[in-house]
């Protein structure tokens, strides 16, 4: 692959949120009266890494009646305090260092709002980024294009030389919509590709000195 610029996805791929997701979402169903035997944190985690969050809310609650709002505010309400314990995938820093030694830029997409900032200021990472999109943002949701190509056009990109990564499907339709390349992070095989993301990755040192 032939880029100078990383458009960067927040869940699942600069960070592993899953755990405190998965965790927050579990707390949510027990505090709602569901006996544990019928939580299953795989198949949660599952749902929300091959599809979104919103899908894993609307599944266990239609299956376990329940209220969708109320699950939802539920999650939020502990999700909050245990995104905070999230770190950083492997080899991430030297990545993003690597993209701005090589006059490149970094960017970040998210549906995520600014706590995805406040943790890379955490963990002083945001120093390698020069542009953020969240969802405090209002851009139309990935996989449509705005928000790449407000990206690319603000910062003046050069979108064929420009890769959006991401963990899901979704990520690599939005970046093909935008006539970027793209990257899918699957680090436990889970996705079942469908399109044609230019590359697929299960570590990120597989993409350490690509350029």
């Amino acid at each position: 692959m032939d880029f100078d610029n990383m458009i960067w996805d927040f869940d699942g791929t600069l960070f592993n949120t899953y755990p405190q997701m998965v965790s927050a979402f579990v707390k949510a169903l027990q505090k709602m009266k569901i006996d544990d035997v019928d939580i299953d944190p795989d198949e949660i985690y599952e749902q929300m890494r091959i599809h979104s969050l919103g899908s894993a809310i609307n599944l266990f609650a239609a299956r376990l009646g329940l209220d969708e709002s109320k699950l939802k505010y539920n999650y939020q309400q502990y999700e909050v305090d245990l995104v905070q314990l999230s770190k950083p995938f492997d080899d991430i820093e030297d990545i993003l260092k690597q993209t701005v030694d090589n006059d490149g830029k970094n960017m970040l997409l998210t549906h995520r709002n600014h706590t995805a900032i406040n943790l890379l200021e955490k963990f002083e990472l945001d120093k390698y980024f020069t542009d953020y999109v969240t969802s405090n943002d209002n851009f139309k949701r990935k996989p449509d294009p705005e928000s790449l190509n407000y990206l690319v056009k603000y910062n003046q990109l050069d979108r064929y030389k420009t890769v959006m990564v991401g963990d899901r499907l979704l990520d690599v339709r939005a970046g093909e919509n935008a006539s970027t390349e793209t990257i899918l992070f699957d680090p436990d095989y889970l996705i079942e590709v469908t399109g044609n993301p230019d590359l697929i990755i299960h570590k990120f040192d597989e993409i350490k000195n690509k350029k």
